[in-house]
């Protein structure tokens, strides 16, 4: 097959095309932020609370790059982290988020609940009804909110919360996003910071 200039444009075009869809970078917040891959929970990521998923759940990873632009800024949030899909549309909130800053493993951002733990649990230093769920601030008119409860307690005695996340001063690195997300039929998801597309993906 000879390689005539309108061939190569065509496949200029086309890997143009697909890496535009994976990948994006925003600046916001004197951030910027570069979507990586999006990938399936597997044993190399640090363990989440997958065994708290109801039936029909998948957990899926994002993760991206985040590079500090202005170390005057203050304290990073994760809650403007967010997941949309398509067909059909739904809002997901993050069920964990880590990061590895520098050359560090990775570490997860501190849970934090406004619904005070019951007496017998070990996570009462996440009670904090002063730390601002700002992903409510984000959420889309008209598109359902899907969001998984946690349960801290036991099966006899459950103990569920819906979390979210302490905000925290961090430095250059990768974070890795989990969203528990309903069912395989949902392929396709935008990932957001606050109003921003970071990238449009396929869900793995």
């Amino acid at each position: 097959m000879l390689w005539t200039t309108k061939n190569l444009l065509i496949v200029f075009i086309v890997l143009f095309t697909i890496k535009s869809y994976a990948q994006k970078t925003i600046e916001q917040d004197s951030l910027r932020i570069t979507f990586i891959k999006n990938d399936k929970l597997k044993n190399k990521y640090p363990k989440t609370y997958s065994g708290t998923m109801p039936n029909g759940f998948r957990v899926t990873i994002m993760e991206v790059d985040i590079k500090i632009l202005d170390f005057k800024k203050g304290k990073f949030d994760p809650n403007k982290l967010y997941l949309v899909s398509e067909k059909p549309k739904f809002q997901y909130r993050p069920l964990d988020i880590f990061i590895a800053e520098g050359k560090k493993d990775y570490s997860r951002f501190e849970l934090v609940t406004k619904k005070r733990p019951k007496a017998t649990s070990k996570m009462q230093e996440a009670y904090d009804p002063n730390i601002k769920d700002t992903y409510l601030d984000y959420k889309i008119e008209g598109v359902s909110g899907i969001k998984t409860p946690i349960n801290i307690g036991t099966g006899e005695f459950p103990d569920t919360h819906v979390f979210h996340f302490r905000p925290k001063v961090i430095t250059d690195g990768k974070i890795l996003i989990y969203f528990s997300i309903s069912s395989d039929i949902i392929k396709k998801g935008t990932l957001y910071y606050g109003n921003e597309i970071i990238a449009k993906t396929d869900l793995e």
